[in-house]
C-alpha cells in the first residue's frame, strides 16, 4: 500500500508542475495578446494622426509649402504628439510643384507583459501624404452629357457657369436631334441595365479621355450614344446611387447639400474645395460635340464636375407616359486630363481637390 500511495504522491506531484507550466504558457500568451493589440493601437492612432496632420497642411499648398508645414506640426503637437514623434514633414512635387505634403510619426511602444520574454520596446510609426489637384476624368463617371453650344450650364465658348442648373439627360428629346442625352458606355451593348448599374457605380471600363490628349492610357475620345429615354433606368439608377448618402450630412436632414459637399477654398486660390469624395451626388459628366445627325456617338471635348441636385418626370407619370429629366448645379469644366478623378493641380480651376493619397 505505501508503494501504490508514493506512486500516486509522485503522479499528482508531476500533475501540478505540467499544469503549471502549462498555465504559464496560457498567462503568456494572453499577455502577449494584451501587449500585440496595445502596440496595433498605439499604430492605429499614430496612423490617424498622421493623415489629420497632413491634411491640415495641405489646405494651404501649393502657395505657401511653409505655413502648410507648420500647419501640420501644429495639428500633431495640439493633439498630444511631442516634437519628437515627428520625424518627417516635407513638401514633394508629384504632378505640380509642391502639390503634396508628407508626414511621418514615430514613438517608442514600451511592452508591458513582454519584458519577461525580453521584449523592451519597438518603434511604431504612421505615415500620410496628402495631395492638391483639380479635377480629372473618369471617376463617378455618368452615362449622360452636356452638350457644347447647347447647355445653360456654359457660355457659348464653353466656360463653366459655377451654380448654374441645367439639365443633362433630357425629357423629351433634343427638338434638333431627338436625343435624350444617354451615353452606352463601353459601347458594349448592355443597354438598359448597363446604362442603370453605370449610374449607381459611377465608372466605366473604357478609359476616356478628351479630345487632342495624347496619354498613353487613353482609350477612346469617342462614346457611342444611347437611344431611346431609359425610363426605367434612369430612376433606378438614381435611386440606388443616393441609397448611399448621406456621406456628410451636417445639418442632419439625411442628404448630402451642395455646401457640405463643395466648401469655399481657403487658399483662395479656387472657388471651390472638395469636402466630401465620397458623396453620391458629386457626378462628373462629359462635356461633348455631336459627330452628325442622327446622333450615333459623341466626342468627348472635356469634363464637368457637377451636383447631382434631381430628377423629375415631365409630361406623365413615367409609368407608361412621361419622360425623366436630370437637373445638375456646374461646379467646373477643364478641357484636358483622364482615368482619375484628382489630377495635376490646375491654377485656373474653379475648384481644387485635396485628399489622402498614401
Amino acid at each position: 500500500m505505501g508503494v501504490v500511495q508514493g506512486s500516486k504522491r509522485r503522479e499528482g506531484g508531476q500533475t501540478l508542475v505540467l499544469f503549471v507550466l502549462a498555465l504559464t504558457v496560457m498567462v503568456g500568451f494572453a499577455a502577449m495578446t494584451i501587449d500585440v493589440g496595445m502596440l496595433f493601437e498605439d499604430r492605429r492612432q499614430l496612423q490617424n494622426a498622421a493623415d489629420a496632420a497632413a491634411l491640415a497642411g495641405v489646405a494651404e499648398l501649393p502657395n505657401d509649402p511653409a505655413t502648410a508645414k507648420l500647419k501640420a506640426r501644429e495639428w500633431a503637437v495640439k493633439h498630444g504628439y511631442t516634437a519628437s514623434a515627428i520625424k518627417t514633414i516635407d513638401v514633394q512635387t508629384t504632378a505640380y510643384p509642391n502639390d503634396t505634403i508628407y508626414v511621418e510619426l514615430e514613438q517608442d511602444f514600451d511592452w508591458f507583459f513582454g519584458r519577461v520574454l525580453g521584449q523592451t520596446s519597438d518603434t511604431v510609426s504612421g505615415e500620410a501624404a496628402a495631395q492638391v489637384g483639380s479635377l480629372a476624368g473618369t471617376s463617378n463617371f455618368m452615362p449622360w452629357a452636356i452638350m457644347l453650344g447647347d447647355s445653360t450650364c456654359l457660355t457659348l465658348t464653353g466656360q463653366p457657369i459655377l451654380n448654374a442648373n441645367c439639365t443633362v439627360k433630357v425629357g423629351a428629346g433634343n427638338a434638333i436631334t431627338g436625343w435624350y442625352g444617354a451615353l452606352d458606355l463601353d459601347g458594349t451593348g448592355g443597354g438598359a441595365a448597363e446604362y442603370r448599374d453605370n449610374i449607381i457605380d459611377g465608372d466605366a471600363e473604357t478609359v476616356y479621355c478628351a479630345a487632342g490628349q495624347t496619354e498613353s492610357n487613353c482609350q477612346s475620345f469617342d462614346v457611342e450614344s444611347l437611344s431611346g429615354n431609359q425610363v426605367a433606368g434612369t430612376d433606378k439608377g438614381i435611386d440606388a446611387r443616393l441609397a448611399n448618402e448621406p456621406a456628410c450630412d451636417g445639418n442632419g436632414n439625411g442628404k448630402d447639400d451642395f455646401g457640405e459637399v463643395f466648401v469655399p477654398d481657403v487658399s483662395g486660390t479656387a472657388t471651390y474645395a472638395v469636402a466630401c469624395p465620397q458623396a453620391p451626388r458629386l457626378i462628373i459628366v462629359p462635356i461633348v460635340s455631336l459627330n452628325g445627325i442622327p446622333v450615333k456617338t459623341v466626342s468627348i471635348a472635356g469634363w464637368s464636375l457637377a451636383y447631382l441636385k434631381s430628377y423629375s418626370c415631365v409630361g406623365g407619370n413615367c409609368n407608361g407616359t412621361g419622360h425623366w429629366e436630370v437637373q445638375i448645379s456646374m461646379v467646373d469644366a477643364v478641357y484636358s486630363q483622364s482615368a482619375a478623378y484628382l489630377g495635376a493641380y490646375n491654377p485656373t480651376s474653379a475648384v481644387q481637390i485635396r485628399r489622402l493619397v498614401k
